[in-house]
């Protein structure tokens, strides 16, 4: 084999190696992030989940005589996994530190009224727990 043909075969497996690697970076879920923050449809409730603290936190932001509710569900969307209430006004909120597996989950907020379902809900936003 000549050098020309050793040279040009080297580029090619560094090259079919790179997109090799590539490939798999972007195949790879993002390392734990945040939910970012939610928001019931009426912006009466937000609620987030923050990585650092592995909080849910729900948060009534809004005067109406509602409180706010934060669901984390799991990926399918049908199975909650835990609910977090707020009520007041200014109060910096409440939360809870569940046990989230890793992998995807959906979270939302809605507003609520004692004794009743939550209503006004936003949609459901997923993010990965790693």
């Amino acid at each position: 084999m000549s050098q020309k043909n050793i040279a040009r075969a080297g580029a090619t497996l560094v090259a079919t190696l790179g997109l090799a690697l590539t490939a798999g970076l972007a195949a790879t879920p993002a390392s734990a992030a945040s939910s970012g923050y939610v928001y019931s449809t009426n912006r009466g409730g937000e609620g987030w989940y923050y990585y650092g603290s592995e909080r849910v936190w729900a948060n009534d932001i809004k005067k109406d005589g509602y409180g706010a509710v934060t669901q984390v569900f799991a990926d399918d969307g049908r199975r909650l996994l835990v609910t977090v209430k707020d009520t007041g006004v200014k109060n910096g909120g409440s939360w809870k530190t569940p046990t989230l597996f890793e992998g995807y989950h959906k979270i939302r907020a809605c507003v609520y009224k004692t004794g009743h379902k939550p209503t006004k809900c936003g949609p459901m936003t997923r993010w990965y727990v790693d």
